[in-house]
């Protein structure tokens, strides 16, 4: 869009105020009173469909996830691990080494 368009477009509508004032006063306040409620609303709506969405997204980001596999899912690694430490003698070692230094520190 051009500028003289733009500017045009303006007077006209500027024009058209005046010309609809004059001949009903009170038109215009309600006109203005009316754009403005519409816009208040839909800024209040807008506002608070953002925020209720970012709570609902917060929320369950930070809620704990359930399952009811966790505890078959961790038996499982663990035993993966325990074969990997028992298939190399060295890591054995470490290993049982750890184990015995940590539970003397318990005790």
């Amino acid at each position: 869009m051009k500028l003289s368009g733009f500017l045009v477009g303006g007077l006209i509508g500027a024009a058209a105020t005046v010309y609809v004032s004059r001949k009903q006063p009170g038109a215009v306040a309600w006109a203005a009173h009316a754009v403005s409620d519409v816009c208040s609303s839909v800024a209040r709506k807008s506002v608070s469909k953002i925020m209720s969405k970012s709570i609902r997204e917060e929320a369950s980001a930070f809620s704990p996830k359930h399952s009811d596999d966790t505890a078959v899912k961790s038996e499982a690694a663990w035993e993966q691990i325990e074969t990997i430490v028992n298939s190399d003698p060295s890591l054995k070692r470490e290993a049982d080494k750890i184990k015995a230094e940590s539970s003397a520190i318990a005790h």
